[in-house]
């Protein structure tokens, strides 16, 4: 486990920081009727947030784990864990706001889709439920956390760490050759 310690500390983080982005949103009124529209490019720039999380999380284990030396497909798993670890925590995101921070999100989209897209209220009521914010919530953390992790990773690799990263195997061989060559 301690080996992803660095993974679920990143994972932590961005998952408080999910629910404080809820609460501003919440307190600046985009909950309510009138701004409830802007709920989907409020979601985005969150996402830029999480992107500086991903970042961060690699770009530490990084220098604290692999000593400055990361290959892409290191960096690339290192976020890949930080990213099931912010899925995993996603429902217990979607509970507290939509339980507890804004009990009455699901109706007031509802009443915004009906009013303001003129969509039928069966429609809005199918496509505003808590069952379908929590499964999309959850394809599109994977789905965004895996491309997003894929670049930074391409970014945050060490160029030619292939040939700087070395197995243990590695290092005896090369110890037993040199010790022949004498």
């Amino acid at each position: 486990m301690r080996n992803f310690s660095i993974e679920f500390k990143w994972a932590s983080i961005a998952t408080l920081a999910a629910l404080v982005w809820m609460f501003i949103v919440k307190s600046l009124g985009f909950h309510e009727l009138e701004k409830i529209r802007y709920e989907v490019g409020l979601q985005l720039i969150f996402n830029l947030g999480l992107t500086i999380f991903y970042w961060l999380g690699i770009r530490q284990k990084k220098k604290e784990f692999y000593n400055g030396v990361i290959s892409w497909q290191r960096a690339f798993l290192s976020g890949l864990v930080i990213c099931i670890m912010i899925t995993f925590f996603f429902p217990l995101i979607q509970y507290i706001t939509f339980v507890q921070v804004s009990p009455h999100f699901m109706s007031t989209l509802q009443e915004a889709m009906t009013t303001q897209t003129k969509m039928p209220l069966e429609e809005a009521i199918n496509y505003a439920s808590f069952d379908i914010y929590m499964r999309n919530g959850v394809t599109n953390n994977l789905s965004f956390g895996v491309v997003i992790i894929a670049i930074i990773s391409y970014f945050i690799q060490t160029k030619n760490a292939a040939e700087i990263i070395t197995t243990p195997q590695q290092n005896k061989n090369k110890k037993n050759n040199n010790k022949r060559k004498k």
